[in-house]
């Protein structure tokens, strides 16, 4: 079979470019490990930050917090800034740390199988080419694919149709009727955008989401300029970051932390509405923090409009100029737009965006079905030398996963360097301490907000929180960083 090129024997093969890939790679060059090479599907950096484009995406951590630690950005042109900006900064950071040359652009693997036998990674690759490398990490993220609703009539409806993942930008919303199905983090983005040119806007909510002001705005030049000054940054940082921990304590159920966040946003809501109905259809009845908590200040404004409908009521079915809600009410309407979240796994499907089989033939998602839990975020037992950034657990709820990636990535950096300079046939995760750890972090998730009366997709089919770590960004820092030894299995060549 043909290779790649001459990086098809590097030392480490890196699944994705997005945020993780690249924290990944920068994480391996400051561990003094140029042999690598990533592989992204898509023609650039950034990952869900290149792939999506919908109008008014923007990220709902400040600028300053989303970025990486070890690479502040004092140009940010907003609080909290917009999807063209941040995937540049992605790129920006890639050039920085000379990885464009070590990333296969347009290449996606499709599987990758262990070898016992030459400890090593066999990667079967989009088109017939192979490679192999002594260590895999995935960096592909866990929601990447656009989920579309199981409803009746999705091939019947006759107008242009699609899911905000995939936005139509050919499409001129001058003058249509347009419904947005879902109310979730990038409806109260997108119903905004939509309402400025459709003539009419219907959004079906079938779940009400606490909605925190944004307080959006851009940078001064002035501010900028001070930003530069040695520690401005960082000191930002601090304050932003406490900031962020009010959000914790919620997620922790302080009462305090979840009352302050309530009143904000009901104050927020009222703010913008005076309708006592649509308040109450727009109110949750669970507490802050159960859900994902979102940030819009165009939202309620936009709700409030005589050209935008709320219907409190899930989509029963679309027929060819309408759409049915789950209560009967039928509203003609001429575009539909999807704003329904993302499959975890990383195909429209569900499969894995890469089948990886470990030791024994058996792949991660065979492993997964039985038991959804990794250790510490970044390995599974019975799969040597491979590792996941923001992986199971991987990473904190209150915070920028641009730092949850670069902690963990630091962390697989530093094993991958001791396979090189021990000369380690393979690391792999434990069995019984995987098992131990994740009894131990589950203990601790059951008591926070995630376990609370409402749906979400932290959730595995038993109800165990699985997206996020348990404690802060400095204690699973700190943990990365004190593995010993006897938590894993090392075998030498």
């Amino acid at each position: 079979m043909a290779t790649i090129d001459d990086k098809s024997t590097a030392t480490v093969g890196v699944l994705g470019a997005g945020l993780s890939g690249v924290a990944m790679g920068m994480a391996l060059r400051r561990a003094g490990i140029d042999d690598f090479v990533i592989y992204e599907r898509q023609p650039d950096v950034g990952g869900t930050w290149f792939r999506n484009t919908y109008p008014g995406l923007h990220c709902d951590i400040p600028s300053h917090l989303y970025s990486y630690l070890s690479e502040p950005n004092p140009d940010w042109s907003m609080v909290y800034s917009g999807q063209a900006e941040i995937q540049a900064y992605i790129r920006g950071c890639a050039e920085k740390h000379d990885l464009i040359g070590r990333i296969r652009f347009g290449t996606g693997v499709d599987a990758a199988r262990f070898s016992a036998e030459r400890g090593t990674w066999n990667l079967e690759i989009a088109g017939g080419q192979t490679a192999e490398h002594r260590v895999l990490v995935s960096a592909t993220g866990g929601l990447t694919a656009p989920r579309m609703p199981k409803i009746d009539g999705l091939d019947r409806f006759d107008g242009p149709m699609w899911h905000s993942g995939a936005w139509r930008h050919d499409v001129d919303l001058t003058g249509l009727r347009v419904a947005v199905i879902g109310s979730a983090a990038s409806a109260v983005q997108v119903v905004p955008e939509v309402a400025k040119h459709a003539e009419e806007v219907v959004v079906f909510s079938r779940t009400p989401n606490w909605v925190m002001p944004r307080n959006n705005r851009f940078y001064t030049d002035q501010e900028r300029d001070g930003l530069r000054s040695h520690g401005a940054v960082r000191a930002m940082r601090r304050g932003q970051y406490r900031e962020a921990m009010l959000w914790n304590g919620a997620f922790n159920r302080r009462q305090a932390s979840i009352e302050t966040l309530r009143r904000t946003a009901l104050a927020h809501m009222r703010g913008a509405i005076d309708d006592e109905a649509l308040i109450d259809a727009l109110t949750p009845d669970y507490d802050p923090g159960c859900r994902r908590i979102l940030l819009s200040d165009e939202y309620y404004p936009a709700l409030a409009t005589d050209h935008v409908q709320l219907i409190a009521h899930g989509v029963e079915s679309l027929t060819e100029d309408a759409v049915v809600a789950t209560d009967g009410t039928e509203v003609p309407v001429d575009v539909v737009i999807f704003c329904t979240g993302y499959r975890l796994g990383g195909r429209e499907d569900g499969t894995p965006a890469v089948r990886v089989y470990g030791r024994d033939g058996r792949s991660v998602s065979e492993v997964l079905a039985e038991k959804v839990q990794a250790y510490r975020g970044i390995a599974l037992p019975g799969f040597p030398n491979y590792f996941t950034v923001c992986g199971i657990n991987g990473s904190v709820g209150y915070g920028s996963l641009f730092a949850s990636a670069e902690v963990g990535a630091e962390a697989i950096a530093s094993l991958a360097g001791r396979l090189v300079r021990e000369d380690l046939a393979t690391i792999e995760a434990r069995s019984d301490v995987t098992d131990r750890y994740n009894t131990e972090i589950q203990r601790e998730l059951e008591t926070m907000s995630w376990t609370g009366p409402c749906t979400n997709f932290y959730l595995d089919r038993k109800g165990r929180v699985v997206s996020f770590f348990p404690g802060t960004l400095g204690r699973m820092r700190r943990e990365l960083r004190s593995i010993d030894d006897d938590e894993l299995l090392m075998e030498r060549n």
